[in-house]
């Protein structure tokens, strides 16, 4: 019999929840980790879903209900504060905890510093956390850490595992609800077909817990993804292969796709996966058959188009490959979706924003870009090199979400370097729609997600930050992002969503308006531009102090988790909900009207200077607007 009788696993969360149901954890890691326990205890549950709206209360509502001898932890970086506090509530009620994952792997001195927890699982979890179940103690048990008589003792590291196939199958009947959806329902999935990494990049910490690389067999995959039912009325269910390196072995890619296709599983699936470039080369001649067994995307990282960055990045990225991967992936039919990280140490502001130019490089059909932002995660290289070199500014873990900026490279300090995340952003998803031929409207639309992160990232790196100052911080994107392109004009008169002009305003500051201008033949695609009289242009005047204001609102939690949740499986949304996400629409709702009744104002004031034809963004907004 073992230690422990019933055991509670968890994966702590972001500050900052994610928008799309893609990118939302599947938690199929702690599925995983569950297979491999339960034979050992009389309970395990997961018990706090990815989207739940007030994940700590709940949490709090099932210690006291089953009150768990164990509870497992896992943590990143970003969700290391919110790991405590889950820790906390576990000793309150009595529990042991254990915490494992990538954070606790690189800091396991700095976890346990924290009196709540009491062991850490260092690297790999499944034999060392199965191991504690059954004995109840770290004592001798490779790969943890633990305190003894005030002092931090250390076990030696454990082995990876080398046989992957011997792990049980992650028991996904187990999961909690995510968007509405429970256990073996969830709208996407995650599917390991390897561990680990060939490489090793200054800036992953993939080694602490992947380790080398180590392939799972073909028909293991195969085994596994017939254990994933599919969506009712003929969806098709995206599947995740998240390996850092899925084609790697070209030929093996090539087995499992035939035995895709032969046991029906690209009727059902779609699926996306992850490798470097220069694989994506080597598989050339597999890539059409890939198409076939229903994948429909590949990402690369590529980090940055500059060859000294790359001497530094110890990735071995010959950038040509790059080019070469889009061509053949685009003859495929194959989206590549490339990765670039903005802030390394010597790339100066003139550098970071090339950027869009060089993701706009390689086409607009079927190539999508991400920008990230250089993180100096505990346990890499690049986190001992930027301390060593001092420009590390915050070590506020919610800000390790590779969207915020906690370094000052090149001179760059952290909030400018937040700006030129955003900048370079915005006018990559501008450009491209241009260049894809959209309206107007379609390439206004493109800018708000990156202002609203940045506005998110900025009141939450400064609580006491005003509206006024992040309010700049948005226009300082919006004047970085400045481009203009051009494309042949369309014949006839322009419909009112292609003469729609943004015109951006932070009191203090000359306007700043995105929209497409017609010259003559030519349509020109006006980002981040200065004052301008535009003949013919529908005005949509915006307050970036008021969009601020709504982003600052807001209780972005609950707002994503009930959208996700309407849109996925709107049968799973609660009446009890109802009044906060009645407050929260309100709010919006609010907002949008504040906006519209700036708009307003802004028309009005502009419409005796201009015949009623012309948008004037030449004033300053002032104060108060």
């Amino acid at each position: 019999m073992s230690a422990f009788r019933r055991v509670a696993l968890l994966q702590s969360h972001p500050r900052t929840p994610v928008w799309h149901d893609f990118y939302v954890p599947d938690l199929v890691e702690l599925a995983g980790l569950a297979a491999v326990i339960r034979p050992l205890v009389e309970e395990v549950a997961i018990p706090v879903g990815p989207t739940d709206r007030d994940p700590l209360p709940a949490f709090e509502r099932y210690l006291r209900r089953h009150r768990p001898d164990l509870v497992g932890i896992s943590s990143f970086t970003c969700g290391a504060n919110s790991a405590q506090r889950y820790a906390a509530l576990a000793r309150r009620h009595g529990a042991v905890v254990v915490m494992g994952g990538y954070h606790p792997s690189a800091l396991p001195e700095e976890v346990l510093a924290c009196p709540d927890v009491d062991v850490v699982v260092r690297g790999e979890g499944e034999t060392t956390f199965a191991e504690l179940v059954r004995t109840g103690s770290p004592d001798g048990v490779a790969g943890t850490s633990f305190r003894r008589d005030g002092q931090i003792v250390h076990n030696p590291p454990r082995e990876t595992i080398k046989d992957l196939d011997a792990l049980p199958l992650p028991l996904r009947e187990l999961r909690p609800e995510r968007c509405g959806l429970r256990g073996i329902d969830y709208h996407t999935d995650t599917v390991y077909a390897s561990r680990g990494c060939r490489g090793r990049c200054v800036f992953c910490a993939n080694h602490l817990v992947g380790g080398n690389w180590r392939p799972r067999s073909v028909d293991a995959i195969l085994a596994e993804l017939l254990t994933i039912p599919p969506l009712p009325r003929g969806r098709r269910k995206k599947v995740k292969f998240w390996d850092s390196s899925f084609l790697a072995e070209p030929e093996r890619v090539e087995r499992l796709c035939r035995g895709i296709i032969e046991h029906g599983l690209d009727l059902h699936f779609r699926y996306v996966a992850e490798s470097r470039a220069e694989d994506v080369v080597r598989a050339a001649a597999v890539l059409p058959i890939m198409q076939r067994a229903s994948f429909a995307r590949i990402g690369c990282g590529v980090e940055s188009p500059n060859r000294r960055t790359h001497a530094t990045l110890r990735k071995g990225l010959n950038l040509d490959h790059v080019g070469r991967a889009a061509e053949l992936l685009a003859s495929a039919g194959l989206q590549f979706s490339k990765f670039l990280i903005v802030g390394h140490d010597g790339e100066d502001e003139a550098d970071i924003l090339a950027y869009p130019e060089y993701a706009l490089s390689h086409g607009s059909r079927l190539q999508n870009t991400t920008f990230f932002v250089m993180t100096p995660y505990p346990g890499t290289e690049l986190a001992t090199r930027t301390a060593a070199a001092g420009t590390i500014e915050s070590r506020d873990w919610d800000l390790y979400t590779n969207h915020g900026a906690v370094v000052s490279p090149a001179g760059i300090d952290a909030r400018r370097l937040q700006v030129l995340h955003a900048a370079v952003a915005l006018r990559y998803k501008c450009s491209r729609r241009f260049a894809a031929g959209r309206s107007a409207q379609g390439i206004i639309s493109a800018c708000f997600e990156p202002l609203l992160l940045l506005a998110t990232v900025e009141l939450q790196r400064d609580g006491a930050a005003t509206r006024a100052a992040v309010a700049a911080a948005l226009h300082d994107a919006l004047a970085a992002a400045a481009s203009t392109a051009s494309r042949p004009g369309r014949p006839g008169r322009r419909r009112a969503r292609e003469r729609l002009v943004a015109c951006f305003h932070a009191a203090g500051r000359a306007p700043l308006v995105i929209g497409v201008a017609r010259d003559g033949s030519e349509e020109r695609l006006l980002l981040g531009a200065g004052a301008e009289r535009l003949a013919g242009a529908i005005p949509v005047h915006v307050s970036l102090e008021r969009l601020v204001g709504l982003a600052q609102r807001l209780d972005h939690r609950r707002l994503a988790a009930d959208g996700m949740t309407l849109i996925q499986n709107p049968r799973a949304f609660r009446i009890a909900w109802l009044p906060s996400f009645g407050r929260q629409i309100a709010t919006a709702l609010a907002g949008l009207a504040g906006m519209l009744a700036f708009n307003v104002r802004r028309r009005l004031s502009a419409a005796p200077s201009n015949g009623g034809g012309r948008a004037d963004t030449a004033s300053t907004t002032r104060p108060g607007d």
